[in-house]
């Protein structure tokens, strides 16, 4: 047998593997989910009360399901290839990240910073592929603007697909940009979980604490793994809490389809 051969043995085995893996992810969403479709109401009246007794306490949920899509982004270069089009910005690029400082730092209305960065981030010659991203507010501070890559109508809430705009004293001084492209579909549209009920799940899994406000509760895209040198999106309810006690900030995340709590390792920003 070739080495040539051997070399080909291997490729197939670990498309196979691969496969094998997202399918089985598929596999368990199916089952989780047929558990979370049969709440009835006074599930739901007896879970609510559990967390007015915890002294949890929370914004208007909807009770309205929304759609999503399982969906794929090869790792590439793609920000690499299209960077000798900026001209206002010096660059480099790394490890899929580009890093670009503006040749003149940009002054900012500090109380709403948007009004002069939604014009440079959609200027192509400052940002590649500015158009693909709107501001958020949520992940935004003072020192840094955050801008999400939309995916299907939502916001990608990952690393993967973000501009990091830099503030110093007032001025925008430079930026990190990622970009999840060629975006694929991997199975038909579904239903998601409703907000509520999203809510519900991080309770009964022991990762919404006593004395805890939730301070926002957005649907959006997140990084469920890494396959074949791909990166599989799902849709997620992402949760940002506060506690009332130490003031201690944290994300938590729900896949959107079938309830369950996601990894919080990944990154959201």
């Amino acid at each position: 047998m070739n080495f040539r051969r051997i070399e080909w043995i291997f490729l197939l085995a670990f498309i196979l593997l691969d496969l094998f893996l997202i399918m089985t992810y598929f596999k368990q969403d199916t089952i989780v989910e047929s558990t979370t479709n049969n709440y009835g109401q006074s599930t739901i009246s007896s879970v609510m009360k559990s967390m007015k007794n915890d002294q949890i306490t929370y914004p208007t949920l909807s009770n309205t399901e929304q759609t999503g899509y399982y969906l794929a982004s090869p790792k590439n270069n793609i920000l690499r290839t299209k960077a000798n089009q900026l001209e206002y910005v010096t660059w480099i690029y790394a490890n899929h990240k580009l890093t670009a400082t503006f040749i003149t730092a940009i002054k900012l209305n500090t109380q709403n910073p948007r009004a002069t960065l939604d014009t440079v981030v959609k200027d192509p010659k400052e940002v590649i592929y500015g158009k693909a991203y709107t501001y958020s507010k949520e992940l935004s501070n003072k020192n840094t603007i955050v801008y999400t890559q939309n995916l299907y109508g939502k916001p990608l809430y990952s690393s993967e697909g973000q501009i990091k705009i830099t503030v110093k004293d007032g001025y925008a001084v430079g930026y990190t940009q990622t970009y999840a492209s060629r975006i694929q579909t991997l199975r038909e549209k579904k239903n998601t979980i409703s907000q509520k009920k999203a809510l519900m799940w991080l309770y009964q899994y022991n990762k919404l604490p006593q004395n805890t406000t939730v301070v926002w509760c957005k649907l959006g895209y997140t990084k469920l793994l890494d396959v074949n040198n791909s990166t599989v999106y799902i849709p997620s309810w992402i949760f940002y809490l506060k506690s009332k006690t130490t003031d201690a900030t944290q994300y938590r995340r729900i896949n959107a389809f079938t309830g369950s709590v996601m990894d919080e390792k990944t990154s959201l920003n």
